[in-house]
């Protein structure tokens, strides 16, 4: 008889990363795993079609628990997804409650980046530090703040929103209704912009490349951005202290330029800061797959 498993499911709006470890993996190291896969995410009936992808993944195993990471407001207390803006047919939905019931198996919801945030924090490039604050630099900028293992979520479960930080009072209007947010300066759609405006073309990659290749134009809104991270930082520095700062996303990606310089930035500004050590993420794409494998190993 084989032994339970965990399995974390971590949903994104085009595909699901699935991850099944043995539930008596030890907390601490990443565990070997038992399936690994990637699928589309089944976006026209999310429930049913994610109470279908875990029994396609485990087999004639049982599991212990499931662990759902979502993009968007999630109540983790009651497993109910509050609204996600990349599966909107999510919104409202009992989710954990739903599952739990078609598969007969705990199933725990959690937002998508607090369960990278862990991840990278324990098994990533945030292991030996137990206070990490994890920045994801994306189309938006997502960020938790880890203390021994677990994210400090605030009040309202909306701590660590790093890009709404105001850097420019009367800059670009944001998604979010205000002006000159970190994330209309250096979210990728914002560098993709600049870069197109000033006769580029392509996205981030692209600008990141003319930056290394000396290019002006590339240069200017570079340095524009890496100032923006900077100042970001430093209020991060000033507010929470922590002990370390992993940043990722695929912004960080190599070239590391942007962050290189933020980074260097941060150094000269800096006055009363505790500048902490500012690393690479180390776990990619599996982050958040990762994270919801070890808070079901953490629930038992």
């Amino acid at each position: 008889m084989t032994s339970p498993a965990v399995l974390g499911v971590d949903v994104g709006g085009s595909s699901v990363k699935a991850l099944l470890v043995d539930a008596r993996s030890p907390l601490s190291i990443p565990p070997e795993p038992l399936f690994r896969d990637r699928m589309t995410t089944p976006l026209a009936d999310p429930v049913d079609g994610l109470a279908e992808i875990v029994r396609q993944v485990r087999g004639e195993r049982s599991l212990q628990r499931v662990v759902l990471s979502i993009p968007g407001l999630v109540d983790q207390a009651n497993g109910v997804v509050i609204r996600s803006t990349n599966i909107p047919s999510l919104d409202g939905c009992h989710l954990g409650e739903r599952l739990g019931a078609l598969l007969g198996v705990p199933v725990d919801v959690v937002n998508d980046g607090h369960a990278a945030a862990v991840a990278e924090a324990t098994w990533g490039a945030g292991a030996g530090s137990d206070d990490s604050f994890v920045l994801a630099l994306g189309t938006g900028i997502a960020g938790a703040h880890v203390v021994d293992g677990t994210v400090v979520p605030g009040a309202h479960g909306s701590a660590g929103e790093l890009g709404h930080i105001t850097v420019e009072p009367d800059g670009a209007l944001c998604s979010c209704g205000r002006r000159g947010c970190l994330e209309t300066i250096i979210g990728a759609p914002a560098l993709r912009t600049a870069w197109n405006s000033a006769g580029g073309e392509g996205g981030p990659r692209s600008l990141l490349a003319a930056f290394g290749a000396g290019e002006a134009r590339a240069q200017g809104i570079v340095f524009h951005a890496a100032s923006a991270l900077a100042e970001a930082l430093l209020t991060l520095c000033a507010l929470v202290d922590p002990g370390r700062i992993v940043v990722g996303g695929g912004l960080a990606q190599a070239p590391h330029a942007l962050v290189t310089l933020a980074e260097g930035l941060v150094g000269e500004r800096a006055t009363f800061h505790r500048v902490p050590p500012i690393v690479p993420a180390t776990l990619g794409g599996w982050a958040g797959a990762n994270g919801c494998v070890l808070l079901g190993l953490q629930a038992g």
